[in-house]
């Protein structure tokens, strides 16, 4: 049970704190008192939506808590346990906090045992603890679409319906991966023999990095040897060119003799003489030294004209590519020689594929066929416990039937007949099953009502009021509540378009709820409130020039007054009292019979 909801900063409440007992807690006020705020606020604690408009002006967080009780074999303590929360238990009762803080930047931080968890724990924490039914589930049951999640909850074997959906995902993805295979095969195959070409052309220049590196640097090498060889040549050119057709050495050894032969006539002359002859000499050297150098330069003109071509074939497909980079003109090659290769492969891929599909289509509609058979079983027991409790909700005469309508779709054509004869086939048989199957299984549920003895059956959403609506959601809600795992029950206002003597019925169907659940019920009815354990007004007032909302447990006279106003209004009269203690007295009666 919920023993205690504290609220902080949260729309028009400042700070309030609310200690509920075990059975029938009963909420009532005048609208616009902040009853659904109390609503939101349990929505908190159970993992909805948190925005930052929530939290209440001045403030910089609004914080919820809840303090809860739990029998310590309860399947949340399962729950508890997976996420590593700890837990403390006395006398087979576990003591749980669950905390929720919003900030006005619209962060959300959640809390369990002071344990940091997310908004998805919460809320799967929630589904074994909490179920709220408000207004807006009433509409729901009018949505034909919810029927079979209704129906659902009442088999045998629950797992049912998960483990189907979870199988027809797992052949929705496998059918989205074909499909995409499909579209690819299609789009390629219009290119079939451009890849042909392409990756024939490729494979015989058979390219890659190290020969791309050899043949340039190769190029360069020989671009480097050409242009040393033909500097050597100049040089040595202008080294042996001398007058008169002699090389230079010659000729300064010419000059050193005559030189020589003068020495006798000048001493300067000697010198000159000298120093011809050792240039000479040196000149001999340079020319010996550049014709040795030009010998040891070799140049394979043949290897150099096919690096050079081979070169040419690379810029040439690097051109027709329009790439930059030879390790992209590799990475095309893989490319296009993937895309050949699926081409190739892929009639048999897909063919594979589409078998392996079939059986676990085949498979799926094992599985409908079990879950519909259990449907149809759990029909019975639909009509059979909400009939009962429709008529103690005082339609006597109505009867309800749980219609399954076999499903029939269009499955849309993904072109497999372009990988051959039997894909087509084998897609051809999978379509055919899966045009009977959705996500929920191989039909469609629908609620129908008889209103009254001799009505005809039609569905909900075209014969049912408000009021009939309510009960019929009640009823349902009661029929539920057998078995279940749940441990509070909250009702925000489920009784609209209630009135009178289905008023006093419903209040008593609630009691009975609350000797196996905590129920926590917000109604504007004094005949539901008259059978509250505990009877809670909410109400605003003006502290410090702001409205504030705040929530006060009655007494047992202040209940009676308040029921008292419920009947009659704002003016609290003798008879209205008297009619409240008159309903009081008899809901203590019927709890009492219980």
């Amino acid at each position: 049970m919920l023993t205690q909801l504290h609220i902080q900063g949260l729309a028009i409440i400042d700070s309030l704190t609310i200690h509920f007992v075990p059975g029938f807690n009963v909420i009532t006020g005048e609208t616009g008192a902040g009853k659904s705020i109390l609503i939101k606020a349990l929505g908190l604690l159970l993992g909805a939506k948190a925005s930052a408009e929530t939290v209440r002006r001045g403030r910089s967080n609004a914080t919820v808590s809840g303090f809860f009780d739990i029998p310590a074999d309860h399947p949340y303590a399962g729950v508890l346990e997976h996420y590593g929360i700890g837990v403390e238990s006395a006398d087979g009762v576990m003591q749980v906090l669950v905390r929720r803080t919003v900030t006005d930047k619209g962060r959300s931080l959640a809390w369990i045992n002071d344990t940091p968890v997310t908004v998805t724990v919460l809320r799967e924490l929630a589904l074994s603890l909490i179920d709220v039914f408000g207004q807006h589930d009433n509409l729901r049951l009018l949505d034909a679409v919810q029927h079979v999640t209704y129906l659902d909850q009442f088999l045998i074997d629950k797992s049912l319906p998960r483990r189907f959906s979870a199988a027809y995902q797992l052949i929705l993805e496998e059918l989205h991966v074909l499909s995409a295979m499909a579209s690819d095969f299609s789009a390629k195959r219009r290119d079939c023999d451009y890849l042909n070409y392409r990756c024939e052309e490729l494979a015989a220049f058979a390219p890659s990095q190290e020969d791309f590196d050899r043949v340039q640097d190769l190029c360069r090498r020989g671009h480097h040897m050409m242009a040393l060889i033909k500097g050597l040549e100049e040089a040595q050119g202008a080294v042996d060119q001398g007058a008169g057709g002699d090389t230079l050495a010659r000729s300064v050894w010419d000059a050193g003799r005559i030189l020589g032969r003068l020495a006798t006539l000048s001493p300067v002359l000697a010198e000159l003489s000298d120093q011809a002859q050792s240039v000479a000499a040196q000149i001999e050297e340079l020319s010996f030294g550049i014709g040795k150098a030009l010998s040891e330069v070799e140049v394979d003109d043949q290897d150099l004209e096919q690096a050079q071509e081979r070169l040419a074939g690379y810029q040439e497909l690097l051109r027709k590519l329009s790439l930059q980079q030879v390790s992209e003109l590799l990475s095309e090659q893989l490319r296009l020689s993937s895309e050949l290769g699926f081409l190739q492969s892929a009639a048999a891929e897909v063919g594979a594929r589409l078998k392996q599909l079939k059986a676990g289509v085949v498979g799926l509609a094992a599985a409908a066929a079990q879950l519909s058979e259990a449907r149809r079983q759990a029909q019975g027991i639909v009509k059979m416990r909400i009939e009962k409790e429709m008529h103690e909700l005082a339609m006597p005469g109505a009867t309800m039937e749980v219609e399954l309508i076999p499903l029939r779709r269009t499955i849309s054509d993904f072109g497999f007949a372009v990988f051959g004869t039997e894909a087509a086939e084998a897609w051809a048989e999978i379509a055919d099953i899966l045009t009977g199957l959705g996500e929920q299984g191989a039909e469609k549920a629908q609620f129908m009502l008889a209103a009254n003895e001799g009505e005809a059956m039609l569905p909900l959403h075209k014969i049912a009021s408000g009021g009939e609506i309510s009960r019929v959601m009640l009823a349902l809600k009661k029929a539920l509540a057998v078995g279940a795992d749940t441990c509070i029950l909250v009702f925000d206002e489920i009784d609209a378009g209630i009135s009178g003597r289905v008023a006093d019925v419903v209040g008593r169907k609630m009691q009975e709820l609350a000797t196996d659940f905590q129920v926590i019920c917000i109604s504007h009815l004094a005949q539901v409130a008259a059978y509250g354990d505990a009877h809670f007004f909410v109400h605003k007032l003006s502290k410090d020039q702001r409205t504030e909302s705040t929530i006060t447990k009655l007494s047992l006279k202040a209940s009676e007054e308040e029921i008292a106003r419920l009947l009659s209004g704002a003016e609290v009269t003798a008879s209205s009292l008297a009619n409240a203690r008159g309903l009081l007295k008899k809901a203590r009666l019927k709890q009492n019979a219980l």
